[in-house]
């Protein structure tokens, strides 16, 4: 039976809080990278593919947890885990099995600035694209496929996240993923969970009420809309 098994391969979710499955209901394995897993074992091809979650809440690409000296964040940030560019060698190259990443990361570098990060740590696109070019080197240096992802919407947050400038850079960078030809391939959650008629915004029914986190039925979405021939070679 070949459910029984170990898995063969697996597939690293490499990401943050919406990865990690913030404010999906606990417990019930509603995350996107479970959701997912669900599919594969479904799959006669790829039943032997396994989903290992590396979201970490908060987490930024680029940079290391930095509190503002006095803020609440102060008591929380470490939380959120070195950089993904620093944990990328841990929690996906080392991990026994990774053949393939997908990378969901880059919210919390545009929405931690000036609230749970100083403000002068305000990211542009081609300081973003640049730390994915170099997760792309590094998994590729060590034979696995990386697949990018692009950065969901969240307008109207209620975290402080939002400014137009941000969702400029968001846009471009979404941009880049989708047609910049460096990943080996994409996976659009955006357009996927966004509101087709306010294209920045979460789909109200897949809002799980702070504007950034999508709840389980944003999550089945998000599963749904996963590629998986870009897991078949």
């Amino acid at each position: 039976n070949r459910q029984r098994r170990t898995a063969d391969t697996a597939l690293v979710t490499f990401g943050d809080s919406i990865t990690d499955g913030s404010n999906t209901q606990v417990d019930a394995d509603h995350r996107w990278p479970d959701l997912l897993a669900a599919r594969l074992r479904a799959d006669r091809r790829l039943a032997g593919t396994g989903v290992l979650n590396a979201g970490i809440g908060g987490n930024r690409l680029l940079r290391d947890p930095n509190p503002p000296a006095g803020s609440p964040a102060e008591s929380y940030a470490a939380y959120f885990g070195e950089s993904g560019l620093k944990r990328f060698d841990r929690d996906v190259l080392g991990q026994p099995g990774a053949r393939t990443v997908v990378v969901l990361l880059g919210v919390n570098d545009l929405g931690h600035p000036g609230t749970t990060a100083p403000a002068s740590e305000e990211v542009s696109a081609s300081e973003l694209i640049a730390g994915y070019r170099q997760l792309i080197r590094r998994a590729h240096a060590k034979g696995l496929t990386a697949l990018g992802a692009t950065i969901l919407p969240f307008e109207g947050d209620t975290l402080g996240f939002y400014t137009p400038e941000r969702e400029a850079v968001r846009q471009a960078v979404n941009q880049w993923i989708r047609t910049g030809g460096a990943y080996d391939g994409v996976v659009d959650f955006d357009a996927a969970v966004r509101d087709p008629g306010h294209p920045g915004r979460l789909l109200a029914a897949y809002n799980s009420g702070d504007g950034l986190h999508p709840n389980d039925a944003g999550m089945a979405a998000m599963a749904q809309a996963f590629p998986l021939h870009l897991l078949k070679g």
